[in-house]
């Protein structure tokens, strides 16, 4: 592979891409328990199947999108799009199912299917986006730069994502469901 001179903005764009992971990942875990139980009429067995629910569907996606992305190079797509670009690609205006899960009084099934969908979203851009840099660069410090951009990104995402719910229940109100919409909505625009 050719090593060519990257900058700054390469490093930022793509720690970028770890908004998705970290970022909702943080929002998630901190706060979509609360909500469900809080907001949505769910009891916390509920809740907690459809996370529980999510990781077996992940036992199997992941790994099955790893497959795809590492043999999709073969395929027409492939060909054009290369084998990781593709699926990010397709994932991006997807992200917006993130917001989906944040809508207040829905009934569990709902719950259910929108967290599995963006779970689906979650491992279609991921996992492509995880292996990018050994495809990007053989040059170890290159590789050492992209990674260190994606931890710093990552970390500001998740520093944003425990932040913001709280200002915005401040702003609209601790009984507001909607002050998660919005932060899962900023998130989304990040993320896409």
């Amino acid at each position: 592979m050719k090593t060519r001179k990257i900058g700054l903005a390469n490093y930022l764009a793509y720690g970028s891409g770890d908004f998705l992971g970290a970022g909702t990942t943080a929002l998630t875990a901190a706060w979509l328990l609360y909500f469900y139980t809080t907001f949505c009429g769910l009891s916390p067995i509920q809740a907690t199947l459809i996370f529980a629910t999510a990781r077996v569907l992940d036992a199997v996606i992941s790994p099955l999108m790893g497959f795809l992305t590492d043999n999709f190079g073969i395929t027409r797509l492939g060909k054009r799009f290369g084998r990781r670009k593709f699926f990010i690609l397709l994932g991006i205006p997807c992200v917006f199912s993130y917001s989906m899960m944040w809508v207040g009084d829905m009934g569990f099934w709902y719950y259910l299917l929108t967290y599995l969908l963006f779970d689906i979203v979650y491992t279609m851009i991921l996992v492509p986006y995880e292996t990018l840099v050994p495809e990007m660069t053989d040059d170890f410090k290159q590789k050492t730069k992209f990674s260190g951009a994606r931890i710093s990104m990552a970390q500001m995402s998740a520093i944003l994502a425990s932040f913001l719910p709280g200002v915005l229940l401040t702003h609209f109100g601790k009984d507001n469901a909607v002050s998660f919409f919005y932060a899962s909505l900023v998130f989304s625009v990040l993320c896409a």
